[in-house]
């Protein structure tokens, strides 16, 4: 799995991008199928001054792109909002895939 950091401002404390990196490296046990991640830190100008730090991941399933941003204060507590609603998309996912289908169809005729 890749897993790419994007910031437009610099540098970024390593302990933040580990925090993050192992997050999203749970997040692909519970689905096999994600095969890559991005996870852009940017700040934006914001009517509220104190919550301008945006964490946005993309996660790359086979087929699928999900996505999960969040603004608050600072990057770890956006990161981890962001992380937190990947994993509820995840985890939707893939009940949904093990549920069998709605109507068994088949194109013998008996």
């Amino acid at each position: 799995m890749t897993i790419e950091f994007h910031t437009a401002f610099g540098k970024v404390s390593e302990k933040l991008i580990k925090d993050i990196r192992n997050e999203i490296l749970k997040l692909s046990h519970i689905n096999k199928d994600i095969s890559r991640a991005e996870v852009m830190l940017k700040y934006e100008q914001a009517l509220i001054s104190a919550e301008n730090k945006i964490c946005e991941i993309k996660l790359t399933v086979f087929g699928d792109d999900l996505h999960a941003r969040a603004r608050t204060e600072n990057f770890d507590s956006a990161s981890r909002e962001a992380i937190k609603e990947l994993a509820r998309i995840v985890k939707q996912q893939v009940k949904k895939l093990k549920e069998p289908p709605d109507q068994l169809t088949s194109s013998v005729k008996v």
